[in-house]
This record gives C-alpha cells, sequence and structure tokens, in this order.
C-alpha cells in the first residue's frame, strides 16, 4: 500500500511549478494550469494513487493538444508531454533533474539526477522529449546523449509518432504515455530511489 503524506499550499505551489517550466506568456502553460485546476488536486492524486495514467492523459493532456493550433505540432506535443512529465514527476515524488547542459549536451530530463548518471549510467534515465520531425535532427540529439549515456535502454525518446530505433520509445497518446508514467515510477522502485514510496498529496 502507498503512504499518503498531507501537502501544504497546494494551490501556490503547482502554480509556481507550471509558472517555472514555460514563460509567462505560454498558451499552454495557461492551458495545462487550466485544465489541472478544473479537475482539482484532490481528484489527481486519487488517480495517481490508482494508477490511473491513461485517464489523466485524456483529461489534461487531450484537451490542451486539441485547443492549442498556433504551435507547429511536433513542438506542441513534445512541449506539453514534458510540462506534464514535470507536474507529475513532482506529485509522484520521482526523484529528477530537469533542463541541464552538461559536456554542451542538453538534458530535458534525467532520472534520478546527473550524479547517479556519472556513477553509474545503469541507474539513472535520459529523457528527450522530441519537438521536431526532422529525425536527422533527433537522430544528432541522441548521438550527443549517447556520449554520456551509452545504454540504449536507459535513453527514453518520448514523441508525437512512433519511432524505429534503438532506444526506449513512447508515443505521446493516452497508453503509451501511460506506460511511461509506470516505467518511470517502476525503475525508481527498482533502484530504490524514492525511499519514502509516497504519492505527494
Amino acid at each position: 500500500m502507498l503512504k499518503i503524506s498531507p501537502r501544504i499550499n497546494e494551490e501556490k505551489e503547482d502554480t509556481h511549478l507550471l509558472n517555472n517550466e514555460m514563460s509567462e506568456d505560454s498558451p499552454i502553460k495557461d492551458a495545462l494550469y487550466e485544465k489541472i485546476k478544473n479537475i482539482g488536486e484532490k481528484q489527481i492524486h486519487q488517480l495517481l494513487l490508482n494508477g490511473n495514467f491513461s485517464e489523466l492523459f485524456e483529461r489534461i493532456c487531450e484537451p490542451v493538444i486539441h485547443h492549442i493550433k498556433s504551435i507547429e505540432e511536433y513542438e506542441k506535443y513534445g512541449t506539453i508531454a514534458e510540462s506534464v512529465t514535470h507536474y507529475l514527476f513532482t506529485e509522484m515524488l520521482i526523484p529528477s533533474q530537469r533542463k541541464i547542459s552538461f559536456k554542451n549536451i542538453e538534458l530535458d530530463i534525467i532520472i534520478p539526477n546527473l550524479d547517479e548518471l556519472q556513477k553509474n549510467n545503469h541507474n539513472a534515465i535520459v529523457i528527450l522529449f522530441a519537438k521536431t520531425p526532422n529525425n536527422i535532427q533527433l537522430k544528432q540529439r541522441i548521438e550527443e546523449i549517447k556520449k554520456i549515456q551509452n545504454v540504449d535502454s536507459n535513453i527514453w525518446i518520448i514523441s508525437k509518432d512512433s519511432l524505429n530505433i534503438s532506444q526506449s520509445t513512447y508515443i505521446i497518446e493516452k497508453y503509451s504515455f501511460s506506460d511511461f508514467l509506470k516505467d518511470a515510477q517502476n525503475f525508481v522502485k527498482t533502484k530504490k530511489m524514492n525511499k519514502l514510496n509516497i504519492f505527494k498529496t
């Protein structure tokens, strides 16, 4: 059983989190926060507790995907997936480092952190959110990442479309994205990175 711990000033925390993930004038940020606010933190935490990740995707991500028309499709999908991942990783207490540069290589997210990646790359996941349809650019990013994480199965690519590559891939749709969140949760549990083993709620 997962234990439940109390949260304080939850709305302020979540507003601050989303504001930090995207620029103040981001229509994606505004739309995501509106969906999260409308659903309510208690219901979101209950869905997380029950492992209903696909329903969360349906209720938070899908409406924003359909609502936002002014951003290129691949950038839109990638940005939404990355922003929601930041939010949900925080709520699920999945340890991660975000938006860092190491050896001139840009990294979207590392589980759990750069220190662990350097010590033992089998204990670290590098997550890349594809924001371009250009496969050449995407493969260049992957080759850069492989300079510091040479375990293909520990490089996770989150993309609008399916990809035929040797790394772990997830599609930005409810079932595959749900698998991504479950796999991240299981990785943390298997490696015993989350000592409290609780949801933030």
